[in-house]
């Protein structure tokens, strides 16, 4: 092993311990007050493992990860003990976000019948939009309320639920839960994808037919960057060629465009084309572990090694003593503005953390990606 690997193991095991004893901020008074909590991106349940919604849901996909490398512990343990846990307690209420777990769950002894009860409400009871679009249901100010963004949908369902949906399809041989995956890919191609920027807009609103601010917000990109190659591979002999085409010369052309606006610092902006706005290392993480996914599974050549090699390298940096990664922006819910994504505040997050395990487990799977 080199000396290069063994730090990655090394703040590896860092962030994964800072994942699972991480604590909400020592200024969350302060983040509460004027009722502008939201508009800055501070949600209580971003932090840490103590709550079921998406960056939980993140969080235990980055510790399955690790399961491919035995220099790890099994977290199956706390994995299946965490879910008994939060369904002791009571699950929140079913939408987009609260479907993430479920991606990991699925596979969890003596959670099929959960698994197939939410998959159910999926594909038969979620929301729609027009055109059968998964409306992008959230949950409100508790885990038992939601708020519906009636006609909305966002980038982010792709990797929330439509990777769980084609999962299922696949273990349980359901041909319409593939279809539907098939059929959100498309849908969410065609109208979030900007053809000529050749990068994604955060959502769509089918109600008044506007892509809201027309940003092009960094993690929202990143959940595309990270879910496709996941998609195609578990997909595999499961859909068919023209539709496999266009949903990875998407990406494709996607990643060229994302080389084309990495930052010198070899991180990405917080909104991609906007280099006043900061550099966001969740995103970065994910962008580039999506990088590394598509060259392990054949949809990108070699020559993106340097590109992903750079960004490791700021985001290495960006670990502190204690596992802690910075320079994470807080819960994005889709701005009216521009200037709306660079107030959104940076904080230590359940999603940051399990973002840099996904991209430094994928680094591992690369031995020829020197890191130095």
């Amino acid at each position: 092993m080199t000396k290069g690997m063994e730090n990655v193991r090394e703040a590896v095991l860092n962030i994964t311990n800072q994942l699972l004893h991480l604590k909400r901020p020592k200024n969350e008074a302060s983040l509460k007050e004027g009722g502008e909590a939201e508009k800055i991106g501070y949600f209580p349940r971003d932090f840490g493992m103590e709550e079921w919604d998406w960056p939980q849901g993140v969080g235990l996909y980055g510790l399955k990860n690790l399961a491919r490398d035995d220099y790890f512990p099994n977290y199956s343990e706390f994995i299946k003990d965490w879910a008994e846990n939060q369904i002791h307690r009571g699950l929140p209420l079913k939408n987009i976000n609260t479907t993430a777990p479920l991606l990991t769950l699925m596979d969890v002894e003596n959670m099929e019948n959960l698994a197939l009860e939410w998959v159910d409400w999926v594909y038969h009871h979620a929301p729609r939009t027009k055109e059968n679009g998964l409306q992008h249901v959230t949950s409100g100010d508790t885990k038992n309320e939601l708020k519906l963004h009636e006609g909305q949908i966002w980038i982010d369902t792709l990797f929330m639920v439509v990777l769980f949906l084609s999962k299922m399809g696949v273990k349980y041989d359901n041909q319409a839960w593939k279809d539907e995956a098939v059929h959100q890919f498309n849908l969410h191609i065609k109208y979030l994808f900007n053809q000529k920027e050749s990068l994604f807009y955060h959502g769509y609103d089918f109600e008044n037919e506007h892509h809201f601010s027309e940003v092009h917000w960094c993690r929202g990109n990143s959940w595309f960057t990270l879910a496709v190659p996941e998609f195609i591979d578990m997909m595999k002999g499961q859909i068919s060629e023209d539709k496999r085409q266009m949903i990875v010369k998407t990406y494709q052309s996607q990643v060229n465009r994302l080389v084309e606006l990495q930052s010198e610092t070899g991180l990405w902006h917080t909104i991609l084309d906007d280099p006043d706005s900061y550099t966001e290392v969740s995103g970065s993480a994910a962008i580039t572990a999506g990088m590394l996914k598509g060259m392990r599974y054949g949809l990108l050549d070699c020559s993106y090694l340097e590109v992903c090699h750079k960004s490791v390298q700021a985001i290495l940096k960006n670990i502190s003593e204690d596992g802690t990664v910075l320079n994470v922006s807080a819960g994005t819910a889709i701005g009216k503005e521009k200037e709306d994504y660079k107030r959104i505040i940076i904080a230590p997050t359940a999603y940051g953390q399990a973002l840099a395990i996904v991209l430094l487990s994928e680094v591992l799977e690369h031995e020829n990606l020197s890191v130095k």
